[in-house]
């Protein structure tokens, strides 16, 4: 495990989600990361779950502090 976690907040980014997991593990393969889905209600979740990436699901929107703050937890 990498002594460095990428929190990667997102609400409602579906048209966005994969492109920039998929750029960060391709550009910074050594690090970690996370997706923070804070409350999305398109399918920002679902494609997560289907690439398999690393993702806490927040039930409701806690906003960008929430996001980050729920990442840092995790770590």
């Amino acid at each position: 495990m990498s002594k460095l976690l990428i929190v990667i907040p997102a609400h409602n980014e579906e048209a966005n989600i994969v492109q920039v997991v998929e750029e960060l593990t391709r550009g910074y393969p050594q690090y970690d990361y996370v997706v923070v889905n804070d409350g999305s209600r398109d399918k920002t979740a679902a494609l997560c779950r289907a690439h398999g990436y690393r993702l806490i699901d927040l039930p409701v929107n806690l906003g960008l502090a929430g996001a980050f703050q729920t990442g840092l937890r995790f770590a």
